[in-house]
């Protein structure tokens, strides 16, 4: 009996220990299921979270591209509208280039004598006028002039006197004649003597007057009799000094370089394709960017015989008046050549165009005494007309007169804005 008890309670130990394991592993089971559900709820709720807190921060107003005017505020702005609407225009040919000097206005003043040059009296950047003295030159060549019209004049005046005791020879030799005391030989030799020594006169008259243009050539100041002066031939403005006091020129130097700036060159390159656009004496809208919106015209002068190999482009040169002085030379320009062809685009006034933080735009006319800003892109220009390329459609209305009230108005609303 003893041993038969024993064996019981060897096998129901173990039993009643797996039970209590199984149970303790369900409920650990239970309990990280649990925390795990807890974990990904919370997760869940802060993602969630998250980014509508951060919608919510970067939220802001945007500014109104609306402006309401009061009927009073309308009234004095004076406003005007247009409809927007297709309209004919030309083609133009927008080609960029840059000035430059009018080489057909430009001179070089030389020296036409061996000397050194003692006085410069222009620099480069003055303006000097036709006969302005701008180099004294110390030649010995102005010596020999003068004592050549001295020994001109001498020698004339030799020659005159000789004239006139030959002349009385001759009337003696007549009165001889007459007397039949001298063969008619010697009366004709007497004659002969007056025609010789009167073509010794023409020569020695002729010397003395080349000479003395000679003289005159090499003119003087009354200041400095003694230094040749080289004037201007041209009045314009000095480009170029070639020479410092102290050089010895000679009759091959070049001594300045003088431009006339009161007309210039305006000179472009136009594409092989466009280059039937482009005839002699047409008319030129040219535009340089330090003058602002200001349109210069010119004139078309000179055409390239030949294209550029490299760039496939054709030279066109134009002719730009500057009277006023205020267009230089290299300056950046822009040419806007008109073509015969014309084509439907939509246009509207210059003055419904206008600039707000560097934007080109334009007011709507909305009704209500409401106005929309509107960004457009511009194309051509023809006369008052603009052509716009995108922003607008046809049938919408534009604000043409007191635009800039509204604009003012817009840009005190987007101040109060901010």
């Amino acid at each position: 009996m003893i041993e038969e008890k024993s064996e019981v309670l060897i096998e129901t130990v173990p039993a009643t220990n797996t039970k209590k394991t199984v149970i303790s592993l369900m409920i650990l089971a239970f309990i990280t299921i649990g925390l795990l559900f807890w974990w990904r709820r919370g997760s869940e709720n802060s993602t969630q979270t998250k980014p509508i807190e951060k919608a919510i921060e970067k939220k802001e107003p945007a500014p109104t591209d609306v402006v309401k005017l009061s009927p009073e505020a309308l009234k004095r702005a004076g406003i005007e509208t247009v409809e927007v609407a297709s309209q004919s225009l030309g083609q133009v040919l927008t080609a960029t280039g840059h000035l430059a000097m009018n080489e057909d206005a430009a001179v070089r003043v030389g020296t036409f004598v061996a000397g050194r040059v003692v006085h410069i009296f222009a620099k480069v950047g003055d303006t000097v006028r036709k006969g302005q003295t701008l180099v004294h030159i110390h030649s010995h060549e102005l010596t020999d002039a003068r004592a050549n019209v001295a020994k001109a004049k001498a020698l004339v005046g030799e020659k005159e006197k000789a004239l006139t005791f030959a002349k009385a020879e001759a009337d003696r030799a007549n009165r001889l004649l007459a007397a039949k005391a001298i063969s008619q030989r010697e009366q004709a030799q007497a004659a002969a003597t007056v025609v010789g020594i009167m073509a010794e006169i023409e020569h020695a008259k002729a010397e003395l007057e080349r000479a003395s243009e000679f003289l005159e050539h090499l003119a003087t100041d009354e200041d400095s009799p003694d230094e040749i002066a080289i004037r201007a031939t041209l009045s314009g403005i000095v480009t170029k000094r070639l020479v410092t006091e102290g050089s010895v020129v000679s009759d091959a130097n070049d001594l300045m370089e003088i431009s006339n700036t009161s007309n210039l060159w305006a000179i472009a390159e136009v594409p092989e394709a466009n280059a039937s656009l482009v005839r002699i004496g047409q008319s030129v809208a040219i535009k340089v960017p330090s003058l602002g919106d200001a349109t210069i015209t010119g004139k078309i002068i000179h055409i390239g015989a030949a294209l550029n190999a490299e760039t496939r482009t054709m030279q066109v040169r134009c002719l730009v008046n500057n009277p006023r002085g205020n267009l230089r030379p290299e300056m950046y320009a822009t040419m806007e050549i008109k073509g015969s062809a014309t084509t439907s685009a939509l246009a509207v006034p210059r003055e419904a165009i206008q600039d707000i933080n560097g934007e080109k735009v334009v007011f709507l006319a909305l009704g209500d005494n409401s106005f929309a800003k509107k960004v457009v892109e511009l194309g051509r220009e023809q006369g008052d007309k603009i052509e716009i390329t995108s922003g607008l459609q046809s049938g919408q209305r534009v604000v043409t007169k007191g635009g800039f009230f509204i604009k003012t108005e817009f840009l005190k609303g987007t101040l109060a804005d901010e």
